[in-house]
């Protein structure tokens, strides 16, 4: 029987795990939700009742800083699955590139193989890694940082690992390996990460861009 993830986002707070109620957190539709990195305007923000266009999105970027590194600092979940009537709502992603541990929750329903790594991609073909966020080429170069949450905060200020490609990923379960079979009275194996996007300062081009993120695992 085949292991399945479930991805969430926190939107309530980052400094509390999710439990079986679910309460702050929202499962993403891996279809049709996605993630927006932005710094955000009066448009672009939690709680947009419609989808943001690419002109809003062109206008609410982060800009590139000729003296410091500059991280996105504002994470969105375009959340598909909590519409109503044909509306569309963002969540803000709490906790994102803070020192906060229960941002992003994966979470398995039983044993692995393998241990869950984090991956990014340009598209689906998982084949290269030249959008300018993901290294433009050189994935130790990608501005996508993380680090893993699942035992501990991920310190003030944290750096993270670069994710792009097969060599730069993110080992979910801190290197401890592929999961265990689920105890008496677990449900799911829950692992967490911080994400968040850092643009080098005086970066020659701008962009906006679309990448994909994967979690790669086996089972038996």
């Amino acid at each position: 029987m085949s292991t399945e993830l479930t991805v969430r986002t926190n939107y309530v707070d980052a400094d509390l795990e999710y439990d079986d109620s679910g309460a702050g957190y929202i499962d993403l539709d891996l279809d049709n939700d996605y993630i927006i990195w932005t710094k955000g305007n009066s448009t672009v923000k939690d709680l947009m009742t419609a989808e943001p266009t690419a002109k809003e999105l062109n206008e609410a970027s982060s800009i590139i800083d000729a003296l410091a590194d500059v991280d996105v600092a504002l994470c969105l979940l375009m959340d598909y699955s909590h519409n109503v009537a044909g509306a569309y709502y963002t969540h803000e992603v709490v906790g994102m590139g803070e020192n906060k541990q229960f941002v992003f929750d994966f979470s398995f329903d039983g044993a692995t193989a393998s241990e869950p790594q984090l991956e990014a991609w340009d598209d689906s073909n998982h084949n290269t890694t030249d959008t300018h966020v993901l290294g433009d080429g050189t994935p130790a170069d990608s501005m996508l940082k993380a680090v893993a949450t699942s035992s501990s905060l991920p310190g003030a200020s944290w750096a993270g690992s670069p994710i792009a490609g097969s060599d730069n990923v993110l080992l979910l379960n801190e290197g401890n390996g592929a999961l265990d079979d689920l105890e008496t009275g677990e449900t799911s194996h829950e692992l967490y990460a911080n994400i968040k996007i850092t643009i080098p300062s005086a970066y020659a081009t701008p962009s906006v861009e679309s990448f994909l993120t994967s979690v790669r695992f086996t089972w038996n």
